[in-house]
């Protein structure tokens, strides 16, 4: 049964947002903290004049995936510019939790940029958008299992498939690289938005999208219970505020490389018949994860019906364009490195 009347914080009870990074001024609106949690996080705590040409804001890119093993990826340094958490609720009121929302803007500094190449170009900036999609999500690997109880095989497979429904739109005169992705266990969902400010620098921001309900402890499951669809109206309700205006110079290189043969083209990114087909796989083996078909004992195999599993990964892959979307592009066919 579907979650009913999911509700987030109302933008228009929300403040305006500035942050200066090197004379780039970056405006926009966000309803006030409101996690579901705690208070051990502190949220909206990041400084709002960074300079992002001092080495010291910036970290090396780490994460550690669902097998515990730690990466470290050098030619990616990070600094995060603002971050905040808004909950969901809805009925009914005693279990009324949905779900939440992280959202998060981060400083991007490519190390490794080829000397003739600019983030300003746009086949540039969706390579290295890849490349960071690539070490955080489709390199997060979790031990996978099989059906036959002597297998013990040590599976490790996918946890997100993407990029989804990737395309270029025009915001407040800015044009943005957005794409989503979809968990394949129970974990969350990002959907991001990038666009650069400097020839070696670009902004990242990820909306992160947690939704919950009892008896759907799974990626697959908790599409019929909690929609999609107002934690995704915050989004845009917050993207349709932002404006950002580049330093002089960084305004006079943009242009400078914009003009350029293919610069301004808009390529897009998508994952491979390959992805698609194991992310089938895996999101169906846990489909029954967290979640009791009613009229089935606790022993039964509670997982979905692998075609259906199948006709949604098919639906969730097609390409949904967004208001002020530009036509796709090229398809940017960029081979995931092993792990």
């Amino acid at each position: 049964m579907e979650q009913k009347k999911t509700k987030g914080p109302k933008i228009k009870t929300g403040r305006i947002i500035e942050k200066n990074l090197s004379e780039t001024k970056l405006l926009f609106v966000a309803p006030k903290t409101k996690d579901p949690f705690s208070s051990l996080k502190n949220w909206e705590k990041e400084s709002d004049f960074l300079d992002i040409y001092d080495s010291n804001l910036f970290q090396i890119l780490e994460t550690c995936d669902k097998t515990g093993e730690k990466r470290t990826f050098a030619s990616h340094h990070v600094a995060r510019a603002y971050s905040n958490i808004w909950e969901f609720r809805g009925l009914p009121i005693l279990q009324g939790y949905c779900g939440h929302i992280i959202f998060l803007i981060d400083i991007v500094k490519v190390e490794d940029l080829p000397i003739n190449e600019s983030l300003f170009d746009n086949r540039v900036l969706a390579k290295e958008a890849y490349r960071t999609f690539e070490f955080v999500k489709l390199n997060d690997l979790h031990r996978g299992h099989s059906d036959d109880p002597l297998d013990f095989t040590p599976y490790r497979w996918p946890t997100y498939l993407g990029p989804i429904n990737s395309q270029w739109l025009a915001k407040n005169k800015r044009d943005w690289l957005y794409f989503e992705d979809q968990p394949l266990i129970s974990d969350s969902e990002t959907v991001t938005w990038h666009t650069a400010i400097d020839d070696n620098y670009y902004l990242s921001c990820s909306f992160v999208i947690s939704r919950s309900a009892r008896n759907a402890g799974n990626a697959y499951r908790i599409e019929q219970r909690v929609p999609r669809d107002n934690f995704l109206a915050l989004m845009h309700k917050i993207m349709d505020s932002l404006t950002l205006d580049l330093n002089p110079k960084a305004a006079a290189r943009r242009a400078q490389v914009q003009a350029q043969p293919g610069a301004s083209d808009k390529p897009i990114l998508t994952c491979t018949p390959e992805q698609v087909e194991e992310a089938k796989h895996v999101l169906y083996m846990w489909s029954g994860r967290g979640y009791e078909e009613p009229g089935k004992s606790r022993d039964d195999d509670h997982r979905a019906n692998p075609e259906d599993v199948a006709a949604f990964i098919e639906e969730r892959i097609k390409p949904r364009p967004l208001p002020n979307s530009y036509p796709p592009g090229e398809l940017l066919k960029l081979a995931q490195q092993p792990t």
